[in-house]
Order: structure tokens, then C-alpha cells, then sequence
């Protein structure tokens, strides 16, 4: 029962933070069009988290403030800001102390995005990952990078092509290369599809195509630790064992089942091109559905099996996620408080090794939370 004293606790605070906020987020395909020169919203979330394996073992309350706000420089030119205020506090213990609590400003994106015509946009700057990749490939992370997105857009559907290329960075924004190495690069092409019908029935799913080049050895000695296969080249010198370069795909499907109840299903697949076919594959699958219980009051329930196999892709980028050397399940649910603003529910994971490793072993984490809607500032 002790497992779960912080998750309890941290319930307890949630609760008294409940009307933090309200409104609702929502994903379009393109640029926004409004009316207004700066616009900004707003989100605030507080949860507790449990996580142990052999190796280590941390219990963190984290708090974060989520901020989103745009200005628009000229009618075709648009300011995008997007930084994540944490603080964390709690009990780590860990083999190497890497995981540690940490206080920090975090960028999900500061880009300037130019659409000089309709369909075609323009983006450089600190570029949210997530736009372009998977969650087996990448976590919430913003590279440096420039891309370029060709979109069209009817009245139910949107598809769009884009074409990057990034600086690969943690989330200090640090290469970690040395003074000798070439700086790393991540080269993407992304083709994507999404059909709305209505707001309870929508299809959206993309294919794309990456490839890593010259990842440091910083890089190559965290991720081996965190389920890739590396080659020691000195005491102080690693290098990746296999390049890393292939494919990525997702999909996912919602639609009304009864008046009161809708179904989603989707997944995720993603294969590295350069390592042999036996471990270089991940995969995602999951189902979830949504219960409207009332109005102002729904029910969602997910469940979710992965399969990330040790080279499918650069552990250092997917760890807060996944890691790679990992096969188990999710199950996640939350209720939310439409006319109060905010949700709260509890993630429970448990991902067991594909392959022995002596630095990784089975791995259990519980997280509550709560999490309020956007609101305009």
C-alpha cells in the first residue's frame, strides 16, 4: 500500500485546484485564422507518480503550467509560443542519479510559421516533434528545426505533406555533442490524412519516412542504458551499433457506438531500416471509449499494448515514454468536469523486457492527475 501514498496525497491536492481553469483544446490541420492579433490560453495540471524497477525507484508530485499564445506579426506571418513551467518535488533512487527531480521551463515550440498562399506554410524555430512523428519515435520534445507544409483542405477532410529537417536535442535544447563531433541531424517526410464527419466521427492516420544522422556519443551512452545495442570505443568514446533510419505510421478511428457512447481504436507502427528485422520493429495498438454520462460529466477508458524492440528507435528520444527493449500494456482512465473545466483519473503501466539486459528490468509506474482544459487568458 505504500505504493501509492504519493498518488493518494497528491489526489487530495489536486482536488482543491479543481477550477484552475476552463475551456476546451482543440487540433486543426494549417494555420489558424483569427480575428485577433495575439491570442493566448492556458493550463494547469498537478499529479502524483510512482515508479520502480531493480535499478531505481522515484515517487514525484509534479506540478506544470502549460502556455500557448500566438501573435500575429503581419497576416501572413505568425508568432508561435509554447512553454511548460514545472516543478517537481519527491523521492528518487536511481543506479546512475540521472533521474533526479528537476525544476525547469520547457519548450513545446517557439517557431515563426509564414504562409505566404493557402497551402503552403513555412515553419523554423523550436518545432514540436509530436506534429511530425509518433510516440514510438519521439517524445514531447522541441528540435531546432525547418519544415515545409503543403496542405489542402474540404469541408470534412484535410491531408497534408511536410518535409523536415532538425538538430536532434534533449529538452535543455543541447546537442551534447563534443567539440570534435558533427552536429546530428533528423531528416523526416510525413503524408497526412484526416476525414472529420462530425464531432464524434473522424478518421485520421499518416505515413511517414526519418533517418538520424551523426547522434553523439552522450547520445549512444544514455540509450544504452535505455535499451540500445552500443559499441564502447573507448572509456569515454560510445557509438551506436546500428544507424537508424525507416519508416513510421499511425492511425486512429472514432465513431458513436450508442447515443451515449463512443469507440476509438488505433495504433501505431514503426520500423528502423538499418538493424536486423528481429529488432527493429515497434508497435502500438490501443482501444479506448467515451461515456457521456451527462452534459457536463464523461467517463473514458482506455487500453493500449506496446512492442518496441531494442533498435527501433534512439532510446535517448522516447525513454519519458516507452524506452525500446519493452513489450507490456496501459490501461488509463479519467473523468471529466466539462462545466467545471478540468479532468482527473489515473495511467497504470507495466513493460517487461523483450530481450535480457543488465541495465534494464521490469518496470510498474502508476500516475494520478489532474488536468484542467485550456482557457483564453
Amino acid at each position: 500500500m505504500r505504493s501509492f501514498g504519493v498518488s493518494i496525497f497528491c489526489l487530495g491536492l489536486i482536488l482543491s485546484v479543481q477550477a484552475f481553469a476552463q475551456g476546451q483544446n482543440s487540433v486543426v490541420i494549417g494555420p489558424k485564422e483569427k480575428p485577433a492579433r495575439f491570442d493566448a490560453e492556458w493550463r494547469v495540471s498537478l499529479s502524483g507518480r510512482d515508479r520502480s524497477d531493480l535499478q531505481s525507484q522515484s515517487k514525484m508530485v509534479d506540478f506544470r503550467m502549460d502556455l500557448k499564445s500566438e501573435y500575429r506579426l503581419a497576416p501572413s506571418l505568425l508568432l508561435d509560443i509554447q512553454p511548460s513551467f514545472r516543478l517537481q518535488s519527491g523521492q528518487v533512487q536511481s543506479v546512475d542519479g540521472a533521474d533526479k527531480a528537476d525544476n525547469k521551463i520547457l519548450l513545446h515550440q517557439v517557431a515563426a510559421h509564414y504562409t505566404p498562399f493557402r497551402f503552403l506554410r513555412f515553419s523554423a524555430g523550436a518545432l514540436d516533434q509530436r506534429y511530425s512523428h509518433t510516440t514510438l519515435l519521439v517524445d514531447e520534445l522541441a528540435f531546432p528545426a525547418g519544415r515545409i507544409n503543403l496542405y489542402l483542405k474540404g469541408d470534412r477532410w484535410a491531408t497534408g505533406f511536410l518535409i523536415e529537417t532538425a538538430i536532434p536535442t534533449s529538452t535543455s535544447m543541447s546537442t551534447n555533442t563534443n567539440k570534435l563531433e558533427a552536429t546530428p541531424s533528423m531528416n523526416s517526410a510525413a503524408l497526412k490524412l484526416n476525414w472529420i464527419s462530425s464531432s464524434r466521427l473522424s478518421w485520421k492516420s499518416s505515413v511517414g519516412y526519418f533517418a538520424y544522422n551523426n547522434l553523439p556519443s552522450a547520445v549512444a551512452k544514455d540509450s544504452n542504458m535505455l535499451g540500445n545495442d552500443v559499441d564502447e570505443i573507448t572509456t569515454a568514446e560510445y557509438k551506436f551499433r546500428y544507424d537508424y533510419q525507416g519508416i513510421e505510421a499511425s492511425s486512429r478511428l472514432s465513431f458513436p457506438v450508442l447515443m451515449a457512447l463512443d469507440v476509438y481504436v488505433g495504433g501505431e507502427y514503426l520500423q528502423n531500416d538499418k538493424a536486423p528485422s528481429s529488432l527493429n520493429a515497434a508497435s502500438r495498438y490501443l482501444i479506448g471509449g467515451e461515456w457521456f454520462m451527462s452534459r457536463a460529466l464523461g467517463l473514458t477508458l482506455e487500453t493500449s499494448y506496446f512492442s518496441i524492440a531494442p533498435e527501433a528507435a534512439v532510446a535517448y528520444f522516447n525513454a519519458r515514454n516507452y524506452e525500446t527493449n519493452r513489450v507490456g500494456y496501459a490501461l488509463e482512465s479519467y473523468m471529466s468536469f466539462k462545466k467545471q473545466g478540468f479532468k482527473v483519473g489515473f495511467k497504470y503501466t507495466d513493460a517487461d523486457l523483450m530481450y535480457k539486459d543488465n541495465d534494464q528490468s521490469r518496470q510498474k509506474s502508476l500516475m494520478i492527475k489532474l488536468e484542467t482544459f485550456y482557457a483564453s487568458i
